[in-house]
């Protein structure tokens, strides 16, 4: 994987909230139309990674390019610009509970582009039709399952057809079944689309289905970093506890919890 296919890189980025280092000296690339995963246990730093790259966490200068640009460096209208080009899958959805489904699709649509109300309507529906979800127009987020409100979200995420597209925990509170579907779903939009997907996740099942790369978190740090392949062959003593599913012998991650606190007290503070 060259520098020269990504449509990211990561070199040496630091993160911290208040006082407190959450991200060591981050180093890594995703190439463009590929699935890249982020895993890791909870409390690893990959919700704080994942503000970074959405412009929801200020990121240093010479840290974090996109396209080739040091996103330090990015103003108000540079930002606003990037995320007309990306899509957004929320952990929960992040529905607007007011609004049906075409109306949260439509949404985006109406805002960034001018294009007619009959375009968009038809627009919506397309969407609609590639999560799975035709029929499902003019409900509202409340009478969906769990399943339909991600691929609504997704449907809402892929509006503008980003050429990014960032999911935070896919599989979360979803049955094994539905979590599989979704996975079959984001693998058929990367083919279909061909955008470049980032995936935030700690289900390994999940994880090396749809990986084509993926870095490894433990404590703010990456572990292993490649393919699934090369994550497996790993020796690292945490990546092998984190595929083998066991538990800390202590029974309790002390640095995890520190990590929770302090996202806890910014978002508190923001």
């Amino acid at each position: 994987m060259a520098f020269s296919d990504s449509i990211i890189v990561v070199r040496n980025l630091d993160s911290y909230y208040g006082t407190r280092q959450i991200l060591h000296s981050l180093s890594f690339h995703i190439p463009a139309h590929q699935i890249f995963v982020i895993m890791g246990v909870s409390g690893s730093g990959k919700t704080t990674l994942f503000r970074h790259l959405i412009g929801l966490k200020p990121t240093p200068p010479g840290s974090v390019w996109i396209y080739g640009e040091d996103i330090g460096s990015w103003k108000s209208g540079d930002w606003h610009k990037y995320w007309q080009r990306i899509g957004v899958l929320f952990q929960n959805g992040a529905l607007f509970s007011s609004m049906t489904v075409a109306e949260n699709i439509t949404l985006p649509l109406a805002v960034h582009t001018n294009l007619p109300r009959e375009i968009i309507t038809i627009m919506v529906e397309m969407k609609l039709h590639m999560v799975g979800l035709s029929g499902f127009a003019n409900y509202m987020p409340a009478q969906l399952s769990g399943g339909m409100r991600k691929r609504a979200g997704l449907a809402r995420a892929i509006a503008m057809d980003p050429e990014i597209l960032f999911v935070d925990e896919p599989s979360s509170g979803l049955d094994p079944i539905t979590a599989a579907g979704l996975d079959d779903l984001l693998l058929s939009l990367k083919e279909a689309l061909g955008m470049t997907v980032v995936v935030v996740t700690h289900e390994l099942e999940s994880a090396f289905k749809i990986g084509d790369y993926m870095i490894v978190m433990d404590r703010g740090r990456i572990l292993v970093s490649g393919t699934p392949d090369d994550v497996r062959k790993s020796n690292d003593r945490r990546v092998r506890q984190f595929l083998e599913r066991r538990a800390d012998e202590s029974g309790q991650d002390l640095e995890a919890y520190l990590e929770r606190l302090c996202t806890v007290r910014s978002r508190v503070k923001s």
